[in-house]
């Protein structure tokens, strides 16, 4: 029996702390990389100031595909087969849209 000031699975982080910590460093990055690319742009108007502007926007895009990657993992992980699923179609569609826009 477990006391009221100790919860039961001690060890085991609950997936929005997960997802929550993933969204925010992933915006952190961005958010660095676009104001490097935007401060070199300005000050400097270096040639490479572009690129840490597409970077900074990848990452950007790159971390709701990650948040859905990632708790797709997490759902495998406890077995929560319904869940899992679900993320996969997500994911699934995510990549047929990219490959659908390429296209045309």
């Amino acid at each position: 029996m477990t006391s009221p000031n100790q919860p039961e699975n001690e060890g085991v982080v609950p997936i929005e702390l997960i997802l929550a910590r993933l969204l925010r460093i992933g915006s952190i990055i961005a958010a660095i990389l676009l104001a490097i690319g935007i401060a070199a742009t300005l000050l400097t108007g270096a040639a490479y100031a572009p690129r840490f502007i597409t970077a900074g926007l990848v990452v950007l895009l790159a971390t709701p595909i990650m948040r859905v990657l990632v708790a797709g993992l997490v759902f495998f992980r406890e077995r929560d087969w319904l869940f899992t699923l679900f993320c996969l179609v997500v994911l699934c569609s995510l990549a047929a849209g990219v490959l659908l826009g390429q296209v045309g």
